[in-house]
C-alpha cells in the first residue's frame, strides 16, 4: 500500500514538474537587428494581423514577427509604412490609426501616438519635428518628436508620400475618394516646413502615388491615372527648384505605374508597371528621353507589390503578395537583375526600409 502510494505521488510530482515546465518555456527571444532590411507586412485588412520582418545581410536570413516576440502584442490592422530617426522605429498602422515608436535595434515598445484619422506615412522635416501623410483628412499632421504631440496643417487636399528637398517638403495628393468633390487627386503640394505652410500646388495626372529625388534635385512622380477611364497613367519629372514640370511620360491604358525607387547614385530609376497584379520592374536613367519598353525584371507568376534599391551595393528588393492572403515573400536581385533568393515573409509585405 504504501509502496503504492509513493509511486502515485512520485507520478503525481513527475506530471506536475513537467507541466510547470512545459508551461514556462520562453518564446523565441526578440531579434536584435543590425545591418539589414525591415520589411512590414500589411496583413490583411480588418484582421489586425500587420506584423514586421527583418531580413538580416550578415547572416542571409529573415526573421519574422519581430513586433509580437518584442512586445507579446500584435503591430494592428493594416501596417502601412515604417520610419528610422536615430534610435528608433516608427511603425504606421493605418487602418487602426496609430503610430508605433520602437526601439530599432531590439524592436521594444516605447510609445504609441493614437488619434490620427488615416495615418499613411511619416518623413523627418528637422531635429524635432515629422509630418505624418493623411488619406482621409484634407492636410498633414505635425509631429513634436520631443514629446510626440502633433497638430493638423489643412492643405485642402489629402496627403500621400513626401520627399524633402531644401527647405520644402513635397507631398502628393493621391485620393479624393473620402473628400468633397471639390478636392482633387492629381496635385503635388508643396510645403515649406519651419512654418508649416502651403507655399504652391503643382498639377500632375491623377494619383500620385510614389515619389524619388535624383542627384539633379528633381523629382520623380508615378501616378497611376486614376481607376475610372479616362485613365492617364504617367509619370512626371519635376524641378524642387522651380516647381516646373520638365518631363512627362505617358503609358498605355490599363498601366498601373507604382512602387518607386531610385539607386544610390541618384542616376537611375525603377518603377513596377503593367497591369494590376501582373507588374514588371523598369529601369530608366534620370536623362532618359523615352520609358523603356523592355522589363528590366519581368514578374513572371509572381505579384510584385513593392520595391527597393539598396542604395549600397544596387541589390534589388521586391515583395511578392502572392494570393495576398497566404505568406509573402522577399525577393532579391543583384543590381544587373539576376535572381539571388527568396526568403518567407508575412501576409502582403509592403514596406522596405534599410537599417
Amino acid at each position: 500500500m504504501r509502496k503504492r502510494l509513493f509511486l502515485m505521488l512520485f507520478v503525481a510530482v513527475v506530471a506536475f514538474a513537467s507541466c510547470s515546465k512545459k508551461k514556462e518555456t520562453p518564446q523565441p527571444a526578440p531579434a536584435q537587428t543590425t545591418k539589414g532590411l525591415f520589411v512590414l507586412n500589411e496583413g490583411t485588412f480588418t484582421y489586425a494581423n500587420a506584423s514586421l520582418s527583418f531580413y538580416n545581410f550578415d547572416k542571409n536570413e529573415v526573421e519574422n514577427n519581430l513586433f509580437f516576440r518584442a512586445n507579446n502584442a500584435p503591430i494592428g490592422d493594416v501596417g502601412q509604412s515604417l520610419t528610422l530617426i536615430g534610435d528608433d522605429l516608427y511603425i504606421v498602422v493605418n487602418n487602426s490609426k496609430y503610430i508605433y515608436k520602437v526601439d530599432a535595434k531590439s524592436i521594444v515598445y516605447k510609445a504609441k501616438i493614437e488619434g490620427f484619422t488615416s495615418p499613411r506615412y511619416m518623413l523627418q522635416v528637422s531635429d524635432d519635428k515629422a509630418y505624418v501623410s493623411d488619406l482621409v483628412s484634407t492636410g498633414f499632421w505635425v509631429l513634436n518628436l520631443n514629446d510626440l504631440s502633433k497638430t493638423f496643417v489643412e492643405t485642402g487636399n489629402t496627403t500621400e508620400a513626401m520627399v524633402k528637398v531644401g527647405d520644402e517638403v513635397f507631398m502628393s495628393n493621391w485620393s479624393n475618394y473620402y473628400t468633397s468633390s471639390e478636392t482633387s487627386n492629381n496635385t503635388i503640394q508643396v510645403v515649406e516646413y519651419v512654418n508649416n505652410t502651403l507655399v504652391d500646388e503643382i498639377e500632375v495626372a491623377k494619383e500620385p502615388n510614389a515619389m524619388v529625388v535624383d542627384k539633379n534635385n528633381h523629382i520623380w512622380v508615378s501616378c497611376s491615372g486614376d481607376y475610372m477611364p479616362p485613365c492617364e497613367p504617367s509619370i512626371f519629372c519635376i524641378d524642387a527648384a522651380t516647381h516646373q514640370v520638365i518631363r512627362r511620360f505617358d503609358l498605355a491604358e490599363g498601366s498601373y505605374p507604382s512602387g518607386m525607387a531610385i539607386d544610390g547614385a541618384g542616376e537611375n530609376i525603377f518603377f513596377m508597371n503593367g497591369g494590376y497584379g501582373t507588374l514588371n520592374v523598369y529601369k530608366m536613367s534620370v536623362d532618359a528621353t523615352e520609358i523603356p519598353e523592355t522589363p528590366f525584371i519581368t514578374s513572371e507568376s509572381k505579384v510584385f507589390y513593392n520595391l527597393k534599391v539598396n542604395p549600397q551595393n544596387g541589390d534589388i528588393y521586391l515583395t511578392d503578395a502572392k494570393n495576398y492572403v497566404v505568406n509573402g515573400d522577399l525577393l532579391r536581385y543583384s543590381a544587373d537583375g539576376t535572381f539571388l533568393a527568396s526568403f518567407e515573409l508575412g501576409i502582403i509585405p509592403s514596406y522596405m526600409l534599410f537599417n
